[in-house]
């Protein structure tokens, strides 16, 4: 926080010396006018192309440093220490011009000689304590060299005719009066200036820990508040996901009984042909138009036993997919001490997704060797279903979409991998990037709420696994889901 506090103090001298060239401007106009009503109004007989010299200095370097602060500020916020002699020289250089002004003013009988308070008030603000202290002295001295230099006769006194009648500059009483009262002046400035600024500045340090504090105390609370949301979302998620598997029991239920009738009674229908057909076969011969069900009985000979064993397929199909289903909800998902078969939650990933995916072409590369994992079979279809379901949609109806599922042992340490790619539009690296954040989707407006991969991610993080995503844009995505040794039996 002191680091990040001198920091700012730091930049804030380097605007406020922009501030102070501006002050200078200012300084440079009011120069000129009292140079011309003083001339022209008051009739002051001063050497003013003299006090215009040091005027055209001061002109000078301050167009000179308006030019480097500006090429610094383009650049950005300079080195520290440079800010601070850049400060020590401005500040200086007005000190040695405003004793030039006062020396061709005047001296001491010049009633602008308190201008150095300006300074020491401006030194107090821009500079730490003891630069300011340097600066009072060296204002001081400065003013006595030209006043004293002034009354030995070292220099000569331009004296300020039409405000004194008598040159005050020898007497000495008068010299050592106004020289007490600026350096009285100067003390007393320097004290309270310092003091007023180390009070700004310590009201400003706590102004700034206290809004530190408000700031990391509110991305806490927006950080917990996000928390809440995603567990929130993902505890909605696990009560559709028990609903579903209190509906897939259900229905398994209600649904089994009828499917085993079916497939009962067809096995039935296929052992009731080798007697009924022969007798058929006797009556086409006496009746060539025969026809059964409206179909003549030649056609319906050679088609019967493929349309019963359709009805036997489908029949065991529907069974394969309410028996997927209920295992894909059910309800006690916490589990991961089943041994599953890698290959068999692909096929019945596959069995799931299969009105999605049956537009495309499926091409699968499955272990022969049966690769086993320790996990959660319905946790593990869960993975695969959500990663099928993206596949089919960054296929976007093309018909030569390509959908290709792997399983494989990976490295010498025998991890089990899953993989699973498309040769659709890819992803960006931004997306990429944000593949696994909750609530993330490219999918809003067909509805995604962007939890499907994050709770991907959640179910490898249990199994002690990880997902690799390869992808370019135009070219495809490849999902790779790996399981460590430690998880996996041959």
């Amino acid at each position: 926080m002191i680091r990040k506090y001198r920091l700012m103090v730091e930049e804030e001298l380097f605007g406020r010396l922009g501030w102070f060239i501006q002050i200078r401007w200012a300084f440079l106009t009011g120069l000129l006018l009292t140079i011309l009503l003083a001339r022209y109004e008051f009739k002051i007989d001063l050497p003013y192309s003299k006090i215009a010299a040091v005027g055209a200095f001061i002109l000078a370097y301050n167009f000179l440093l308006f030019l480097h602060h500006r090429s610094l500020r383009l650049k950005g916020t300079p080195d520290p220490r440079t800010t601070r002699i850049e400060a020590n020289f401005q500040i200086g250089a007005d000190y040695v011009s405003l004793s030039a002004v006062i020396h061709y003013a005047g001296g001491v009988e010049n009633p602008f000689v308190f201008l150095y308070l300006l300074h020491v008030i401006i030194g107090s603000i821009l500079l730490s304590r003891r630069q300011v202290w340097a600066h009072g002295l060296l204002a001081y001295m400065l003013f006595l060299a030209v006043v004293f230099s002034e009354y030995a006769g070292v220099i000569r006194h331009y004296s300020v005719k039409g405000i004194f009648q008598v040159p005050e500059h020898q007497n000495l009483w008068f010299v050592l009066a106004v020289s007490s009262a600026l350096l009285i002046t100067l003390v007393t400035t320097i004290v309270m200036s310092s003091s007023i600024v180390k009070s700004l500045r310590a009201r400003e340090f706590d102004l700034m820990e206290t809004r530190a504090m408000l700031q990391k105390k509110s991305e806490e609370f927006e950080e917990a508040n996000k928390e809440l949301r995603e567990k929130q979302m993902l505890l909605v998620q696990k009560e559709k996901l028990a609903s579903l598997g209190q509906l897939s029991a259900g229905m398994a239920h209600e649904i089994n009984n009828p499917i085993q009738f079916i497939q009962g009674n067809v096995h039935i229908l296929n052992e009731a042909m080798d007697t009924i057909l022969p007798i058929l076969d006797r009556r086409a011969e006496t009746n060539p138009n025969l026809t059964i069900a409206r179909l003549r009985y030649p056609f319906f000979r050679e088609h019967i036993r493929t349309l019963l064993n359709d009805m036997y397929g489908g029949a065991l199909r529907i069974a394969d997919i309410v028996k997927d289903l209920k295992q894909f909800a059910r309800a006690d998902e916490g589990r991961l001490d089943e041994n599953v078969d890698v290959n068999e939650v692909v096929r019945s990933s596959l069995r799931l997704v299969h009105n999605k995916i049956k537009h495309y072409q499926v091409m699968t590369d499955l272990d022969r060797n049966r690769p086993r994992i320790v996990g959660n079979a319905s946790k593990i279809e869960q993975v695969l279903v959500v990663s099928l379901i993206n596949a089919t949609e960054a296929l976007t109806d093309r018909s030569s979409g390509i959908i290709k599922v792997c399983t494989s042992r990976e490295g010498a340490d025998g991890g089990i991998c899953i993989s699973i790619s498309d040769n659709g539009a890819g992803m960006t690296d931004e997306v990429r990037q944000r593949l696994f954040d909750p609530f993330f989707t490219t999918k809003q407006r067909s509805g995604g709420t962007g939890l499907g991969l994050s709770i991907a991610y959640g179910i490898m993080k249990d199994h002690n696994g990880r997902i690799d995503v390869d992808s370019k844009v135009g070219e495809g995505t490849t999902f790779r889901f790996y399981f460590p040794s430690g998880r996996s039996e041959g």
